[in-house]
């Protein structure tokens, strides 16, 4: 019979904390830094973009104002997103400073 020995390689390794070099601190300030920033963006850009979509489609009942003075509360009127409740609250006001007067 041959003699067959096997030699077993053992690799010692150090941690990647206990060896710091120039790309492991490029690659950690990649990973903390510059991946949350782009997680960010990409999230607004999906909240704009969810958004727009629900005042185009008028989900949930939300509409456009006719103007931004509406859009702020400043022109007249009721703007066409508010609720059946808040309408008939602010017809009550209304017809309620009318009598007042």
């Amino acid at each position: 019979m041959a003699d067959i020995s096997v030699k077993a390689i053992v690799v010692q390794r150090e941690p990647w904390y206990k060896n710091p070099t120039f790309l492991w601190i490029v690659k950690s300030t990649a990973i903390n830094l510059i991946l949350p920033f782009f997680n960010g963006v990409m999230l607004g850009f999906g909240e704009i973009l969810a958004n727009e979509l629900v005042f185009k489609y008028g989900w949930f009942g939300f509409s456009r104002v006719s103007s931004p003075a509406t859009a702020l509360g400043l022109g007249p009127g009721i703007p066409p997103s508010a609720t059946a409740e808040y309408k008939k609250s602010l017809q009550a006001e209304a017809k309620r400073l009318e009598k007042l007067d």
